[in-house]
């Protein structure tokens, strides 16, 4: 089992890092079709309160929820991976239903053109380490059972 939890630690981040070379979403901007880079989203994030960017902040979270769900995992807390890992997927898949996110701290708003490969790699990274994590909970309960 600690093979699979190594194996499954070491992919969800290798998916992770590989999503912050893609694009992660595409807005239109005043007339301007505007591409963000996942990295650019990932850095910038963290500060996108101060500017009034509220949800688009709230979605960026899903970021802390992922990493607590790896420590998790690392540390054998299975069933603890797994709901925050499912608390990371609910909170970055509520990003599909956004129309629009804050271009400007003016308040001015893009709406969002179209979601890219970053975006959804990075939600396959998150869902990756969350059914993993249950997968190895259930596996785990079994085998207490048996024994």
């Amino acid at each position: 089992m600690r093979e699979l939890k190594g194996k499954v630690i070491v992919s969800s981040l290798l998916i992770f890092v590989l999503s912050l070379f893609f694009n992660a979403f595409t807005v239109e901007d005043m007339g301007k079709i505007k591409s963000y880079k996942s990295v650019e989203v990932f850095l910038i994030g963290p500060v996108s309160f101060l500017g009034g960017a509220g949800k688009e902040f709230l979605v960026w979270t899903a970021n802390i929820w992922f990493l607590i769900s790896v420590v998790c995992m690392l540390k054998r807390h299975y069933l603890s991976s797994f709901i925050t890992g499912i608390v990371a997927f609910i909170i970055s898949g509520a990003f599909i239903f956004l129309e629009e996110i804050l271009a400007a701290e003016n308040g001015r708003m893009a709406s969002i053109y179209s979601l890219d490969a970053g975006y959804f790699l990075w939600l396959a990274s998150i869902l990756f380490v969350a059914s993993s994590a249950g997968y190895i909970h259930i596996i785990n309960k079994k085998d207490a059972q048996s024994a």
